[in-house]
């Protein structure tokens, strides 16, 4: 969500920079040397289910993740400075101060530098209280509904499946999220206590859900394409979640600061132990200071503040998924940052037909990694639409918008889901299964990545990618195929009374039904596979306590 300005809005806001007294700088410290915080005891500033998800993923708890040093911070505010927020991972606190101040912070010790991020004073130490009402709201029209954001990746074949993201965890980094608080559409969140947390880092008010002009309700639209739940023809992808709200993008200009909110929400995210983080925002040029532009040749992934980020929270084992921007039409062209960073899962935009969004982003990185990886409907995608203040069912309806933005919550929702499938995977294995469950795995491009993913292959398949045949952690080969014999390893199904065995294409069309005996036959069991086009079938061996779906890639 990049941000345009008028060239004399652009003229006053750099002018305010250079007569405003107070700014927002970010204090780089050296050490964490005596820190009261140690390794050895991660549970004083990780929760349980974050250090969980760190042993699983065999992820080591380091220095990194320790909080900045306490005695640090209280020098800094003994010379008069506010210190709002500190980020663990940069080992850095986000100061608002005089900048006559600077000089004398950068004199102290354990200071390793002072970045000018944002122009003039914005947080402030006053809280405004979240109410949440007796009588939730109808919104004032229903304009749309969610049946093809839904088929498009199968995620209403997942909901009937049972999985609806429950019991796993949903960041959402993005603006304000207005209405969310007040409206049936997310009733059951409130209702069912499943609002683990939330923040506001822009202004420090404490309440995500506060609505002013300038504020602005991306958040809320976003968030919508994951969470709405109002009735059969208006559901989220993983309604079911439990979900972290971040208030991380200031619509009211473009600093680097926001880059470093997003760094500050998604360390919050891990800490309480998110399993997904969803950020529909990007920041490349049109800042409010051109200093801070980016260009095409900082897509490198370790140039962009956030970027950087965004790598270092992929590294913690959470599923990091962002949008791949609107700049298909434009000189930028290519995917924004954080795009571009290591590990994360980049979504692009498709239309009613399947089609790539004219808007959308493309890559590859500067240094020639393939984006965007999946596709989602973000054009004309039905959300949760706030257009003025959201106390006025008038100005709220379920309606349409379109954008990368929208697209890439609802690949979040499918995360969210396939990993609550298979819990024993690692966020690697879970975006591995998407990526290779998608229509374009075969071929991907820069443009389409590797297309739309379907749920029914990610959530079944035990090949998730050609690494996992080399590995031979299948049990079907040779896998990808050419033609004529598939082996079947069935040995650990000899007990079985039966097998059915079953192939189909992504449609349905039967191509192979047989019920075999296993204790008559070898522990390799030899089919011929039937002349047929090349693309993605799906084996299903099915007994009367097992149920297995195989997918085979024929070249």
């Amino acid at each position: 969500m990049v941000k345009f300005k008028l060239f004399v809005i652009l003229v006053l806001i750099s002018s305010f920079d250079l007569l405003s007294e107070t700014n927002r700088y970010m204090v780089f410290l050296t050490d964490k040397a005596q820190s009261s915080y140690s390794i050895d005891n991660p549970s004083a500033f990780l929760s349980q289910r974050a250090i969980d998800r760190r042993t699983k993923s065999g992820v080591e708890i380091t220095v990194e993740d320790l909080p900045v040093n306490e005695s640090y911070i209280e020098e800094i505010r003994n010379l008069g400075c506010e210190v709002y927020f500190q980020s663990r991972w940069l080992n850095a606190l986000v100061v608002q101060t005089d900048h006559t101040m600077i000089p004398s912070i950068e004199q102290l010790s354990f200071v390793d530098s002072v970045q000018y991020i944002a122009g003039g004073s914005r947080l402030s130490t006053t809280q405004v209280p979240i109410t949440i009402p007796g009588t939730f709201k109808t919104p004032g029209a229903i304009e749309g509904d969610t049946e093809l954001q839904l088929s498009l990746i199968k995620a209403d074949s997942m909901h009937k499946d049972g999985y609806r993201g429950e019991g796993m965890i949903i960041a959402i980094l993005d603006s304000g999220f207005p209405g969310i608080n007040e409206y049936k559409v997310f009733q059951h969140i409130f209702d069912e206590d499943r609002l683990l947390g939330y923040k506001d880092f822009v202004t420090n008010s404490g309440n995500p859900f506060m609505y002013t002009s300038t504020s602005g309700a991306h958040g809320s639209s976003v968030f919508s394409t994951i969470a709405m739940d109002y009735g059969e023809e208006v559901q989220g992808v993983a309604p079911g979640a439990h979900f972290v709200l971040c208030v991380t993008e200031d619509v009211t200009s473009e600093y680097r600061i926001e880059e470093y909110n997003w760094i500050l929400g998604a360390e919050y995210a891990d800490s309480i132990g998110a399993d997904v983080i969803n950020a529909s925002v990007g920041y490349s040029f049109g800042f409010s200071n051109s200093s801070m532009n980016y260009t095409v040749d900082d897509l490198d992934g370790e140039t962009a503040i956030v970027s950087i980020g965004a790598g270092i929270a992929a590294s913690k084992g959470m599923v990091v998924v962002v949008s791949a921007g609107n700049e298909g039409n434009n000189q930028w062209k290519y995917v924004t940052p954080p795009g571009d960073a290591e590990g994360v899962v980049v979504v692009g935009s498709v239309n009613m037909l399947s089609e790539k969004s004219s808007f959308s982003s493309v890559g590859p990185t500067v240094d020639g990694r393939l984006k965007p990886d999946v596709m989602a409907l973000g054009s004309l995608t039905t959300i949760f639409d706030v257009n003025g203040n959201p106390g006025q069912p008038s100005n709220v309806k379920i309606g349409m918008g379109s954008g990368t933005s929208y697209a890439a919550p609802q690949i979040a929702g499918l995360a969210a889901a396939v990993w609550q499938a298979n819990p024993e995977w690692t966020s690697h294995e879970v975006i591995e299964a998407i990526k290779y469950s998608a229509n374009n795995s075969l071929n991907p491009d820069t443009a389409l990545g590797f297309g739309i993913p379907n749920y029914q292959l990610a959530v079944t398949s035990s090949t998730l990618s050609i690494l996992d045949v080399v590995e031979d952690r299948v049990h079907v080969y040779p896998n990808p195929f050419k033609e004529g014999i598939i082996n079947i390893n069935i040995e650990g199904l000899k007990k079985e009374p039966f097998l059915d065995l079953r192939i189909t294409d992504l449609k349905g069309a039967m191509f192979f039904n047989q019920r075999i005996y296993p204790n008559e036959q070898e522990n390799v069991l030899t089919i011929e596979f039937p002349k047929a086009e090349s693309g993605i079938y799906l084996l299903s061996v099915v007994s009367r306590r097992y149920n297995k779906s195989v997918k085979l890639i024929k070249f």
